[in-house]
């Protein structure tokens, strides 16, 4: 179940006046590996989308946001932030078909889904989870995308435990879960109440095994 409703949030953008988001702009100059064990890793490229506070005020403006419900202990219960959602063969943005361009390429992977997560304030959160692509792909790659406020995302074995990692992406950051992450790791964005405003995250997820790419995992030994 769905209930449409209207994003207000705590962000002051700049005027939209058409988003450069082109592959020339877009540079993994700055990217870094970070090791999680010895068959999950995540690469981090900071500030990877310059005009990214265009990009959120336009997201905002055209994303079909819908508050989702989930059933929980017996009655339906809205989940703490507004999504966006976007599937095989819908017809993407612009702007985020850049993105998805550009990172198709780079990991030898055609992402083919498409969700944004709209955490308005410090109130909304996602809890422990991997990613259900984990069902039907390997060693599936997920590429997030961080418009906005900087808020704390967090991981941990999927065993349970203490929170092993934590990064503070916003402003345009790329993350991307690869390996065994979506296995072997639970990741989550927790309630902060120190938040300084709105934070948008676009995730994008491929349906296929990987190929080959500058960035593609190796293939099977």
């Amino acid at each position: 179940m769905t209930q449409e409703r209207g994003p207000r949030v705590a962000w002051q953008g700049s005027l939209f006046d058409g988003v450069d988001t082109s592959g020339e702009r877009l540079s993994f100059a700055a990217m870094r590996r970070d090791p999680l064990d010895d068959r999950s890793w995540l690469d981090v490229a900071p500030g990877w989308v310059p005009d990214h506070a265009e990009l959120f005020d336009r997201l905002l403006e055209i994303a079909p946001w819908q508050q989702r419900t989930r059933r929980m202990w017996d009655e339906d219960v809205l989940e703490p932030r507004l999504v966006a959602s976007w599937a095989t063969g819908d017809q993407l943005p612009p702007e985020v078909l850049d993105l998805t361009s550009v990172l198709s390429a780079r990991y030898g992977v055609a992402f083919d889904s498409c969700l944004i997560n709209l955490y308005r304030d410090g109130s909304d959160a996602v809890a422990w989870h991997a990613d259900t692509v984990r069902k039907v792909l390997r060693d599936p790659l997920v590429a997030t995308v961080s418009l906005g406020a900087r808020r704390s995302f967090q991981l941990r074995p999927a065993g349970g435990g203490r929170v092993a990692r934590r990064y503070a992406p916003g402003e345009g950051d790329l993350l991307v879960m690869g390996g065994a992450c979506q296995h072997d790791w639970h990741h989550a964005v927790p309630r902060e109440r120190s938040a300084s405003g709105a934070r948008m995250s676009i995730t994008l997820r491929h349906s296929r095994p990987a190929g080959r790419g500058p960035g593609a995992p190796p293939p099977p030994s």
